[in-house]
């Protein structure tokens, strides 16, 4: 259940970042500052995404940006930072407002959290409900109602 992984302290709405790696930090930030992710967990999203490309960008709009649990999660977790100002992806057309971090302990217990988020993101009068939302509150819930 999303409710289970998402602290309405972890949905973030900013104006902007100067580029994809800020944004990645940005996102991740309030995981790092709870102790859900260590300080490595960003650095790797943007050490694979630098080799392989921004693999997470799902869709217009939308990101799902993860690490390897090994790569720093202590403890699953979500994170949604809405931005107002859309940001570019290296070898992606579509840009990105809303970047969602995911924390996994490990390969199974987030599956469901999975389902209902491409649940949501396979909806895109919701998405665009999303992006263009003015509060925190509001979009947290929207996400947690499934």
């Amino acid at each position: 259940m999303i409710t289970e992984m998402l602290k309405p302290e972890n949905v973030r709405i900013v104006t902007e970042a100067c580029d994809w790696e800020r944004a990645i930090e940005i996102s991740t930030q309030a995981l790092v500052d709870q102790g859900y992710i260590t300080e490595q967990y960003p650095k790797t999203i943007i050490e694979t995404t630098k080799k392989h490309g921004a693999y997470y960008v799902l869709c217009p709009d939308v990101a799902l940006a993860h690490a390897r649990p090994e790569d720093g999660v202590v403890k699953k977790q979500l994170a949604l930072t809405l931005f107002r100002h859309p940001i570019c992806f290296p070898n992606k057309k579509d840009t990105v407002r809303l970047i969602i971090t995911l924390a996994a302990e490990d390969s199974n217990s987030h599956l469901d959290v999975l389902a209902q988020l491409a649940e949501l993101l396979n909806d895109d009068s919701r998405i665009k409900l999303c992006v263009n939302m003015d509060s925190t509150e509001k979009l947290y819930e929207e996400f947690v109602r499934g």
